[in-house]
């Protein structure tokens, strides 16, 4: 993932943290107080995620795509009459 947009979705996630925490404190008596600390530690995590991706030059950060590349996806299959066409030249 280019570092612009690993900055772009962590600032969504941050958004979403922040709307969370401001719901929250709405029905903050209803819910344990712990939940108020996980949500503010994942906010700094998110920040400081932030930073340190933001400083990194483009050409460092290295990414794995889970799509297979186009070439193999394309690929046609060997038809089986090739195959033994194929399989009878290499007898010969």
């Amino acid at each position: 993932m280019k570092s612009k947009k690993a900055v772009t979705l962590l600032t969504r996630v941050e958004s979403l943290l922040s709307d969370v925490l401001d719901e929250y404190s709405v029905i903050e008596k209803q819910v344990e107080k712990n939940v108020r600390a996980g949500l503010l530690s994942a906010k700094e995590s998110v920040k400081s995620a932030m930073k340190f991706i933001s400083a990194l030059p483009d050409a460092q950060i290295s990414y794995k795509s889970g799509r297979p590349h186009a070439k193999a996806k394309t690929r046609a299959k060997t038809s089986v009459r090739a195959k033994k066409t194929s399989a009878a030249r290499k007898r010969r």
